[in-house]
């Protein structure tokens, strides 16, 4: 298959975090696909495919390069609000391996993969910590849109 890449409105930085474009079946999505909003049941997947298709990406995905302790903590953490983790596993050195995990954009990712897009534009996050406090700075453009009543 051709290299498709899903490219956000920034370049190469976005809030001084670098931009980096990843094959989508490296990402792991931190939570599930929803096709509605389940605090409203209002249409959300149908709706973000067409501003994709229609407009771009403006922002790109938050990504965190994150070791098997570090996903093991947020599932203690959040519990059943986030994925099963990766399969992996390495009993001796649980930060040996690492999985790029997306904390900001789990449902762009989706949308990409539906679309046949290979990659996405991914800014690289230090913590998880740090990407879910900017979730509500990357989402606050499209409140209206898509997240009130």
């Amino acid at each position: 298959m051709a290299k498709k890449i899903l490219r956000c409105n920034f370049k190469d930085h976005w809030s001084h975090f670098p931009i980096i474009d990843l094959k989508i079946e490296d990402i792991w999505q931190s939570v599930p696909s929803v096709d509605f909003l389940p605090y409203d049941n209002r249409p959300f997947k149908k709706n973000l495919i067409n501003d994709i298709r229609k407009d771009g990406m403006h922002f790109p995905v938050m990504v965190v390069k994150t070791s098997h302790k570090e996903l093991l903590e947020a599932k203690d953490k959040w519990e059943d609000k986030i994925n099963t983790l990766p399969f992996w596993h390495n009993d001796r050195n649980p930060q040996s391996k690492y999985q790029w995990s997306v904390w900001g954009g789990s449902q762009r990712v989706d949308v990409a993969r539906i679309l046949k897009y290979t990659h996405i534009a991914s800014a690289v996050i230090p913590s998880i910590a740090k990407a879910v406090s900017l979730q509500k700075f990357m989402r606050k453009p499209y409140a209206k849109r898509y997240y009130e009543k």
